[in-house]
């Protein structure tokens, strides 16, 4: 506990706890905070402008951090994102809201990713497993504090203390980072790509932008998607062709050549979408099919980030034993067995058990936990201190691009399916996805749901249930995916010190 390493850990813990507690603590204020600038139409966008920045600028962030070094880097973010936090409590208006919120955005991109590249860097291998049971602990409790904090401060103060309290909180890591952490800056010349990191940024933001909007507030078929859609292909095909010829590209693609790497990256993936696809639709099954409350059906997907830090934990003890390898696939193998067994449930039961919809998000969340830390652990320790930021970015930054793409998909499943099988109620007119989408919030709203008469009720609930049994076998083929990249992965076994070694036969 005198280490002054553990001292920096306790700092980097309060920072992920900042950043990940953001979202869950904003959802719970969205109605005040509604009341209070007006401005429904454009709430969502509290969260997917966040979402947005946070996302697209990691590689970009990852790649300062091994130029300039974590802390410098590290800073950057906090300063951004506690900046971002006070001119989100000031806000007047809903629209300098969401701003600020894309500013803290910005400031998040770069903290999540230097607080694990920091961690790859001041541990050794057998060390490091440890610790990161204890950030995958930070991250469910504050999946589990989150709502509960935000209700209380809005009951009780007001929603702009929600961002307020990320001022002394952020200043307090970012001093104990700068006190603390003993960082020892590998000095060389680097050119800055610009142009790659431009293209790249550009790029993804106009990719996430159409994945955010898709089908929900803009038609698939709309011209603005189509140009946005067009915009992305042209910067990210621009952004391609630039990495082959920069000195120092932002996103090395000669990184995915390392196996460990490129399979560990295109499994990750793939698992993005169970981890998503069980956030975003299991509490629109308990809601809209059993019509459970939001907070009971939110109870039933907390146990995700029970299962989560549980497994991570003795996930650490099995990799310091046998390597990177029989973690991964034992957590994608339970992401394999709880799709399969959701798909199995909502297929032969009309109302599933709540004990078995928590049970299903527990055996997600650890094998989330296996195998998020296994890839970590193997894609860190087979680079060296100059990419060991850039990689651990593309880590994150590509997990969560994949669990936007496969929600998208998931999303358009339901609704195509959802839009036949209303057109077939009696009473019931739609003839769009949105037009269905506004059906299916009946079904979410408890008042609009009591009063719809019994036989349609049912008819509807059927409707809906009948849709999200498509999206859970989109979830299982996402899982599947993800296992069977991940048996491509060579194993990492670690000793004394910092080096990875291959496996024995």
């Amino acid at each position: 506990m005198r280490d002054r390493r553990m001292f920096t850990v306790y700092a980097l813990m309060l920072a992920s706890f900042l950043t990940a507690v953001d979202v869950t603590i904003v959802d719970t204020a969205m109605p005040r905070i509604v009341g209070s600038l007006g401005g429904f139409a454009m709430l969502t966008w509290l969260v997917s402008a966040y979402m947005l920045t946070s996302t697209a600028t990691m590689p970009v962030y990852g790649k300062l951090s091994d130029i300039i070094g974590r802390k410098r880097t590290f800073t950057i973010g906090a300063v951004i994102f506690v900046a971002g936090s006070a001119l989100c409590g000031a806000a007047q208006s809903m629209e300098a809201l969401i701003l600020f919120r894309a500013l803290q955005g910005l400031g998040a991109g770069a903290m999540q990713p230097t607080v694990q590249t920091i961690l790859g860097d001041i541990f050794t291998p057998q060390e490091r497993a440890k610790v990161q049971g204890w950030f995958s602990a930070v991250w469910g409790f504050s999946a589990l504090v989150g709502p509960l904090v935000g209700g209380l401060m809005v009951d009780f103060l007001t929603w702009r203390y929600l961002f307020y309290i990320n001022l002394p909180l952020g200043a307090i890591a970012l001093l104990m980072v700068w006190r603390f952490f003993d960082e020892q800056v590998q000095r060389r010349k680097a050119r800055i790509d610009y142009l790659g990191a431009v293209t790249l940024t550009g790029g993804m933001a106009l990719l996430l932008l159409v994945l955010l909007t898709g089908g929900t507030q803009l038609p698939w078929a709309s011209p603005q998607i189509a140009g946005m859609a067009a915009g992305a292909v042209l910067l990210l095909l621009l952004f391609l062709w630039t990495q082959g010829r920069a000195a120092d590209p932002v996103l090395p693609l000669r990184l995915f050549r390392i196996p460990v790497i490129g399979w560990g990256n295109l499994s990750s993936l793939m698992v993005g979408g169970v981890m998503y696809g069980t956030s975003v639709y299991l509490p629109i099954w308990a809601q809209g099919v059993q019509g459970y409350s939001a907070t009971r059906s939110g109870a039933s997907l907390l146990w995700l980030s029970i299962g989560w830090p549980i497994a991570a934990v003795l996930g650490s003890r099995l990799i310091v034993r046998m390597g990177v390898r029989p973690s991964a696939l034992l957590g994608l193998g339970l992401n394999v067995a709880g799709s399969a067994g959701l798909v199995l449930l909502a297929r032969t039961m009309a109302e599933i058990p709540e004990v078995l919809l928590a049970l299903v998000t527990f055996v997600i969340g650890a094998g989330m936990g296996f195998s998020t830390l296994a890839f970590i652990l193997g894609i860190q320790s087979s680079v060296d201190w100059t990419q060991r930021g850039v990689a651990t970015a593309s880590f994150q930054f590509i997990r969560t691009l994949g669990g936007m793409i496969w929600v998208s998909a998931m999303g358009g499943v339901m609704n195509v399916d959802l839009l036949g099988r209303l057109q077939r109620i009696p009473g019931v007119e739609a003839r769009t996805a949105a037009d269905a989408g506004d059906w299916a919030n009946r079904l979410l709203d408890p008042a609009q749901r009591a009063a719809l008469a019994p036989e349609l009720l049912q008819a509807m609930q059927d409707a809906l249930a009948a849709a999200l049994r498509n999206v859970h076998l989109v979830m299982l083929l996402a899982a599947l995916l993800s296992l069977a990249a991940a048996l491509l992965i060579p194993n990492l076994r670690f000793e004394r010190g910092d080096a990875p070694k291959p496996a024995e036969a």
